[in-house]
């Protein structure tokens, strides 16, 4: 080989994120990266712990400066790339603890590539398990024969790399995975959400393109960012369930009669439902959902004097408080 392909051969991997460097340690491009993920780390939409899944954004798609040509428009691309995270659904009694496998899949690539970067970003619920290599993502079929890596950025977003000498096109098949600890808390309901969002660290932004970035590849990559990235998810199967603290939280069941709402009946109950279903009531009374159901005292879903009436006969009855 010739001084210019050694080269060659060595500054790509370096500026591709840094293949090449010795067994067990972190490129320096990794570094820089998490240091500056850490000045913004509040940026994680798969983070917000809700049970929801995250749609990719293709409006975070910002068209390289160094393609030097006008805007690419993905409706002109006519191919039928689409990269897609697994969606998966556990049985409750089973997921707790269970370490799960996510793939990230890709079909119709039809142009050659030879650089591949993403971000993937996920619930911090999950925890990553990284290999027996210590690499928190596994390399799939798809990127057999390039040079990959990976790195946790931070708690919550990981970023891939693959990079080759040649320009290949990639058969329908894995890109990566990345192993998962589902929580040992986990209930049924919840939902982990797991996906791509387009990022330019201002070192080496995401892309999938080969080295010539033609036409074709331009516009195969502005769609595959704009377009063709599907998010998954980890689900636990079944309907979310009430804890004891939500349980707490709620207001408890309206007690019958206590107009009011203190807890209570009593002469003050009463005074006030006769003043609420007076024909012409003196001042009006703000009512809640809470004291009307308290206040439906024949239960005919009504509230009118015939509720006054009863809640009346209840103290005369009981006590002869009025």
């Amino acid at each position: 080989m010739d001084l210019k392909k050694r080269i060659t051969a060595c500054l790509i991997p370096l500026l591709m994120c840094g293949t090449g460097f010795p067994a067990g340690s972190q490129p320096r491009y990794f570094y820089a990266a998490a240091e500056m993920q850490q000045a913004d780390a509040s940026e994680n939409p798969f983070n917000k712990q809700d049970d929801k899944e995250v749609p990719y954004d293709g409006s975070r798609w910002i068209q390289p400066n160094d393609w030097n040509c006008p805007t690419v428009n993905p409706k002109d691309y006519q191919g039928g790339i689409m990269l897609y995270f697994d969606k998966i659904g556990l049985e409750p009694a089973y997921a707790p603890g269970k370490t799960q496998r996510v793939y990230v899949s890709i079909t119709g690539a039809d142009e050659p590539v030879s650089y591949a970067k993403f971000h993937v970003f996920y619930d911090t619920r999950l925890t990553v398990k990284p290999n027996v290599k210590g690499e928190v993502m596994n390399t799939g079929k798809a990127f057999e024969g390039f040079s990959t890596g990976s790195a946790m950025i931070a708690e919550g977003q990981l970023a891939f790399y693959a990079v080759s000498d040649d320009a290949v096109t990639l058969p329908a098949s894995s890109l990566f995975t990345i192993d998962f600890i589902i929580p040992e808390n986990a209930e049924q309901g919840e939902l982990y959400p797991i996906g791509i969002a387009y990022e330019d660290d201002g070192i080496v932004a995401d892309c999938f393109i080969s080295s010539a970035k033609d036409h074709a590849g331009m516009l195969q990559m502005t769609y595959l960012f704009t377009k063709g990235i599907h998010n998954g998810y980890i689900r636990i199967i079944g309907e979310k369930q009430t804890t004891a603290a939500t349980t707490e939280a709620l207001p408890a069941e309206p007690l019958w009669g206590d107009v009011n709402c203190d807890g209570t009946v009593s002469a003050a109950d009463a005074v006030l439902l006769c003043r609420i279903t007076a024909e012409d009531p003196c001042d009006d009374v703000p009512l809640t959902e809470q004291m009307l159901t308290a206040a439906d005292c024949d239960g005919d879903r009504m509230i009118t004097v015939h509720d006054a009436v009863k809640l009346l006969a209840s103290f005369q009855a009981d006590s002869g408080q009025i």
